[in-house]
């Protein structure tokens, strides 16, 4: 097996996140060293590893050990750097932003823009990275426009910055080979960001504190619909003149499974379970438990996966499948109960650290407060 540069940099780039996170959400009073992180980032890459040995397609290395351990190794330490600002508890959510509901879903759109590139091989399908990378330049955008930029926390150059750091995070495995598409993903993302963040600070000034996400996510979702059809039914020059269905993933495939049309179908269950985030995030703007809002993700979800399914039983590669369309509204309900959990960590962090907190975490909280209209009714910041 040969490896290139950018297969040694992306074992490497993928496990920073989670040398990173991991120390970022040790409870407090809990072992945080550095070195744990490395630990379970050698224990994780050994497991992938090892279960690589059953399958007649993939390859163990030792070398994707290490780099993946680096990698760990590297989220680590930098957590270690930025831990004078990063402090463990409500103010590391504040500063990354994690206590505003549309940063959950860019964090989201990362792994999913990861496997639609695994899914296109460098084919024209990488330009679907394209919508996805325009929906979370947007969003962006409006968080900085609302709450980022008047809490003085990010200025315009913050703001390029991070969305043109996220879409070359979020768009290199699927252009690999294709600069081309990873530039324009760069650019949309940092145009769609700007723009947006304009809009959104004019609306401010005109209409004072307003809910911001609610119509931001009203005017970007058209892209999403968009990215999950043309994902769900790509090639479309696949037409079938019989319409097919059955039990398995793709009643209508004739031969092998292959290894493109495996991520095809994990990238469109992880499509369904950023759906299922923002169907949460459009009715969960209440202190009620995920148990009261079930039922409104599994009906919009089932309706969205029904009629995918129904297109898809056309397509000569696919057919409807009565096991993806089950699994899809699983990833659906999964994705809103997501943003519950993370609503409600968030919550008890603010109640828990509010009233102890240094001079920065009760400034950040003070500007959130002032801007609950923005996030939620409730007295602590929605997440």
């Amino acid at each position: 097996m040969e490896w290139t540069t950018f297969d040694l940099v992306m074992n490497v780039v993928m496990f920073v996140p989670l040398g990173f996170l991991y120390r970022v959400t040790r409870p407090r009073g809990a072992t945080n060293a550095w070195w744990i992180a490395i630990v379970l980032g050698a224990m994780l890459s050994t497991s992938i590893e090892a279960a690589q040995l059953f399958s007649a397609t993939r390859y163990s290395s030792l070398l994707d050990v290490l780099t993946n351990t680096s990698g760990a190794a590297v989220g680590s330490l930098l957590f270690t750097r930025l831990s004078h600002r990063l402090r463990v508890g409500a103010s590391a959510v504040s500063a990354l932003a994690l206590e505003l509901p549309l940063i959950g879903v860019v964090y989201l759109l990362v792994p999913l823009l990861w496997l639609t590139g695994l899914a296109s091989s460098g084919s024209e399908r990488a330009w679907l990275l394209l919508p996805m990378t325009i929906f979370g330049g947007a969003l962006i955008g409006a968080v900085h426009g609302a709450y980022l930029e008047p809490a003085q926390r990010s200025g315009a150059f913050g703001l390029i910055a991070v969305s043109g750091g996220w879409a070359a995070i979020a768009s290199i495995p699927g252009g690999r080979g294709e600069p081309l598409v990873i530039g324009a993903a760069i650019a949309v993302a940092m145009g769609s960001a700007w723009l947006r963040s304009t809009a959104t600070k004019r609306a401010r000034l005109l209409l004072g504190p307003h809910r911001f996400e609610l119509a931001t996510l009203r005017l970007v979702l058209p892209l999403f619909a968009v990215y999950l059809a043309l994902s769900a039914l790509w090639p479309l020059d696949a037409a079938s003149d019989t319409w097919r269905a059955g039990l398995e993933l793709f009643p209508a495939l004739h031969g092998e499974l292959s290894q493109r049309l495996v991520f095809q179908a994990l990238e469109y269950l992880s499509t369904f379970t950023v759906a299922g985030y923002l169907i949460a995030e459009f009715h969960g703007r209440t202190n009620d438990g995920y148990h009261v809002m079930v039922g409104r993700v599994v009906c919009w979800g089932g309706g969205m996966a029904g009629m995918l399914e129904l297109a898809r039983g056309w397509h000569a590669q696919f057919g409807a499948s009565i096991l993806v369309a089950t699994l899809a509204i699983t990833a659906s309900v999964f994705g809103g109960w997501l943003y519950h959990l993370q609503r409600d960590h968030v919550r008890a962090l603010w109640a828990r650290d509010r009233g102890s907190s240094t001079a920065y975490l009760d400034s950040s909280a003070s500007s959130v407060l002032a801007s609950a209209p923005l996030s939620a009714p409730s007295s602590a910041p929605s997440a």
